[in-house]
Formats: C-alpha cells, sequence, structure tokens
C-alpha cells in the first residue's frame, strides 16, 4: 500500500506503526490503553478501508484490461471482416465494370446492326445480282456469237466483192464505161454493207 503516490497512505501507515509500537511499550491506565486500543483499531479500519479500496480500483483495471482485450480482438475480427468485404465489394464492383462495358459494347454492336439492312434482305437482293449477271452474261455470249457470225458472213461477203470486182475488170466483153459503173456501184454496196454490218456489232469501221 506504500505506493508514493501522495494520496497520504504511507504517511498513515508510518503513523499507525508508531502508535502501535508506543502503544505496546506504555504502561497506561486501562481506560487509556483502551482509548488508544480504540484509535488503533480505527487506524486501522481506515488502512484497510484504503487497502480494499485500492484492491477494487486494481481488480477494475484488470476488469478493463480484460475488456479492452476482448474489444481489441473483436476490433481485430471485424476488421479482417472488413477487408474481407471490401475485397468482395472491389470484386463485384470490378464484375460490375465489365458487365457495363460488355452492355455498352452490345448497345454499340446493336446500333450499327440497325444501320445496315437484315441479311435476308443482302442476300436475296445478291441472288437478284447475280441472276441478272448471269442474264448479262448470256446476252453477251449470244451478242458475240452473233458479231462472230455476222464478221464471217462480212468477211465472206467482202471477198466475194472482191473477186467479182475483178472479174468484172477482166471482162473485156462489156463496153469500158459500163465496167465503170458497176465497180462503183460494186465498191459503194461493199462500203454501205460493210458499215451496216459494223454497226451491229457495235465497232468501229476503220
Amino acid at each position: 500500500m506504500i505506493d508514493g503516490d501522495g494520496t497520504g497512505d504511507a504517511r498513515l501507515m508510518m503513523m499507525y506503526m508508531k502508535q502501535l509500537i508506543k502503544w505496546c511499550a506504555t504502561d497506561d491506565t486501562s481506560q487509556e490503553s483502551q482509548n488508544q486500543y480504540d484509535r488503533l483499531l480505527t487506524q486501522l479500519a481506515t488502512i484497510e478501508h484504503s487497502s480494499l479500496k485500492w484492491k477494487s480500483i486494481v481488480d477494475m483495471n484488470n476488469e478493463e484490461i480484460k475488456n479492452y482485450e476482448t474489444l481489441r480482438e473483436e476490433t481485430s475480427t471485424n476488421v479482417e471482416k472488413a477487408c474481407v468485404a471490401i475485397d468482395d465489394a472491389k470484386q463485384e464492383l470490378e464484375e460490375a465494370r465489365q458487365v457495363r462495358r460488355n452492355r455498352l459494347e452490345y448497345d454499340a454492336l446493336a446500333r450499327l446492326i440497325k444501320e445496315h439492312p437484315p441479311r435476308s434482305d443482302t442476300a436475296n437482293k445478291l441472288a437478284h445480282l447475280t441472276q441478272h449477271l448471269h442474264s448479262l452474261k448470256s446476252k453477251r455470249d449470244q451478242l458475240e456469237e452473233k458479231i462472230s457470225l455476222r464478221q464471217k458472213q462480212l468477211h465472206v461477203l467482202v471477198t466475194s466483192l472482191h473477186q467479182l470486182q475483178q472479174t468484172l475488170m477482166q471482162d473485156n466483153v462489156s463496153p469500158q464505161g459500163e465496167d465503170l459503173c458497176v465497180i462503183d456501184e460494186v465498191i459503194d454496196l461493199t462500203s454501205a454493207t460493210f458499215t451496216g454490218a459494223a454497226n451491229d456489232s457495235g465497232m468501229d469501221v476503220a
């Protein structure tokens, strides 16, 4: 109990010890001895009360320490739970952000798809264009065959005309004037026929 904290317990104990020794050493009357004894009991009760008070304070401090330890453990547990909850929340937030990015990309793709016609319409147009292309190719092939035939016929006709011209020029039975007229008509007919055939084929005549 001699704590030296300035509460007076040490001085009270020293005074009690001195009075106890003095009481034991003196030869007082029974009445004075009883009075001194009562005073010593009173001081002893005061000391015991102070001792109980300090004991209660120590017990209270120990209980507070235990409570603080329990509170510290609970706080540590709560902090760990909070850290786990924060990690879970971060993961959920990242997943939510990923979902939001996916939705934005989906919306962008949906808008892009809406801007273009359906695949069925495109396929129908493609089939129609393909059929039209085949038809044009068939017409082109027919025209090429017709042009080739006309060219062959024209070639035969021009050859025949040249041969006829040579024959007329070598013929001495007819007068010279009639020969020239026939030759001119043949040349005109040849030019007109060749020009007409070239126009039918779409070719330029040199």
